[in-house]
């Protein structure tokens, strides 16, 4: 703190009575932005635009094999693509989570795959049966959990990899699935890395899963993350529809035909206590047709007979009433 002598005094106080004191002016201050070198910016805007069209198209694919996979509706959306150091990413993962270390060969190196909580619950709820998901609070992960989902991150990968593939043909494989990030330090604190976060909605629900690509990891691709490339990966290719070549096509696909008895009833009592050479009075007369399944639904009913040293199927009606015209069919049940 600095002191006034007296003469100072007296001159302020000169200056307050004849008003010429002067108003004490507002420092400037610039508004400067300190740069760490030690986490400059790696990723340039094109390489960013790039991975985000990959990850589009990403967040496409993997919506369709959660619809199939958990039956409820699935959108999937990107919510941020930012550039930060490791240790920044580090911190920010809450615990548990599932966190995947996943090899991208041949780039040589690993990134992270964070699944959180809530997402995880609600997958392995559904997976096993349930329709909702389970409120997890902060309990850990069980072992069957674990291996539940590792089996659901094995299948993600294909599409990750496909989603890839417009740039750089990559063969991902799961080293390790881990709950805390404890265990998941892939590289240097200080090096850079671009977090890509994902907004999952499935059925009413909503939570995220991220991406942690390291600088050193993508380094060998960096080069093919151009515009050029980004448009590769947006624009779909025109295919010309051709009519014969597709009925081709699925005339040759594989469908499913099974020929049913009607259900047969019987307790659980007498069920646990079916030995072997016992015999099962089936609800289902000798003379009463079969019902034919297509894909399970009922689209026929036929005797069963055989042919050539074959079980054989001749197709009586269509259920619905159009009568075509009746033959044997050669394929096995």
């Amino acid at each position: 703190m600095d002191v006034l002598s007296q003469a100072e005094i007296d001159d302020l106080l000169r200056s307050l009575q004849t008003g010429t004191a002067e108003e004490p002016q507002p420092e400037k201050k610039e508004n400067v932005k300190k740069y760490d070198f030690r986490t400059a910016n790696r990723f340039t805007k094109e390489h960013i635009r790039t991975v985000d069209a990959v990850y589009k198209n990403f967040g496409h694919l993997l919506s369709n094999y959660l619809v199939g996979l958990l039956r409820t509706s699935c959108e999937i959306e990107i919510l941020s693509r930012e550039e930060m150091s490791f240790k920044e990413f580090y911190n920010s993962v809450p615990s548990p989570s599932v966190v995947s270390i996943i090899n991208m060969m041949p780039l040589g190196g690993a990134i992270l795959f964070d699944i959180s909580k809530e997402f995880a619950f609600s997958v392995v709820s559904r997976v096993l049966g349930g329709s909702r998901s389970v409120n997890g609070d902060d309990r850990q992960f069980t072992e069957i959990e674990l291996v539940v989902m590792e089996r659901v991150v094995w299948q993600i990968l294909n599409y990750f990899d496909e989603a890839w593939g417009k740039i750089v043909t990559i063969n991902s494989n799961l080293e390790r699935i881990e709950t805390s990030m404890q265990f998941a330090q892939i590289c240097d604190n200080n090096e850079a890395v671009l977090i890509v976060t994902m907004n999952v909605k499935l059925g009413g629900d909503s939570s995220v899963i991220s991406f942690c690509l390291p600088r050193q990891t993508m380094a060998p691709i960096l080069k093919k993350l151009g515009a050029q490339n980004r448009l590769a990966v947006v624009t779909a290719k025109s295919v010309d529809a051709h009519p014969a070549e597709m009925l081709n096509y699925i005339s040759e696909a594989s469908v499913e035909i099974r020929a049913v008895f009607d259900d047969t009833y019987a307790t659980t009592d007498d069920i646990l206590r079916l030995q072997v050479g016992d015999v099962i009075q089936l609800n289902h007369t000798i003379n009463q047709p079969l019902t034919v399944m297509l894909q399970d639904k009922a689209i026929y009913k036929a005797t069963y007979g055989s042919l050539k040293n074959h079980y054989a199927l001749k197709i009586q009606k269509m259920i619905g009433g159009e009568q075509p015209n009746g033959g044997f069919d050669t394929r096995r049940d």
